[in-house]
């Protein structure tokens, strides 16, 4: 192993990151067992990329760049299939879950209903700094794409948030 590179205990960083894998993949999609099913993929897809990581201490921001990547790609089916499901109309989308039935929560839901309109990249973007306090360089990675694109996608998705009277009060 050269300067930096550590052997890579690949259940211990499961077992470090799997709740904020969790917590970030229920912010990035708005459903418990889409999120649950995203995390379970994205680590399915580090474990056969293992061998490819060679710092454990980017560990962390290899695995939720696995999972942003994944769920830009489940938002993207999901909008075409909402799409499809009015042309072909084939109903309403599934019932909400007991736990977002609760009292209080209808401004989080109807801010995670605009959320959900945004385009993909925009939507992760807008996620992974504002409910996950992720800094513009760390967005960048788990994006796989530049600072200043990412600058871009947080001002689109605050001016569509904010046009769609989503964000109320003070806002980033």
């Amino acid at each position: 192993m050269g300067a930096g590179e550590t052997s890579l205990d690949f259940d211990a960083l499961v077992e470090s990151e799997q709740a904020a894998l969790l917590r970030l993949a229920r912010r990035l999609v708005w459903d418990g067992e889409e999120a649950r099913d995203l995390v379970q993929s994205a680590l399915a897809d580090a474990y056969e990329k293992r061998h490819t990581l060679r710092d454990s201490k980017a560990g962390p921001a290899w695995l939720r760049r696995i999972l942003v990547s994944r769920a830009i790609g489940h938002l993207r089916r999901r909008r075409v299939w909402n799409v499809v499901r009015e042309v072909l109309d084939l109903g309403p989308a599934a019932q909400p879950s007991p736990e977002e039935r609760f009292e209080g929560v209808e401004r989080w839901r109807a801010f995670g209903r605009a959320l959900r309109t945004l385009p993909a990249q925009q939507a992760t973007a807008f996620s992974l700094r504002y409910l996950e306090g992720l800094e513009l360089d760390d967005i960048a990675d788990a994006m796989n794409i530049g600072r200043g694109t990412v600058r871009i996608h947080l001002y689109r998705a605050l001016q569509k948030l904010k046009a769609a009277d989503a964000l109320r009060g003070e806002t980033p």
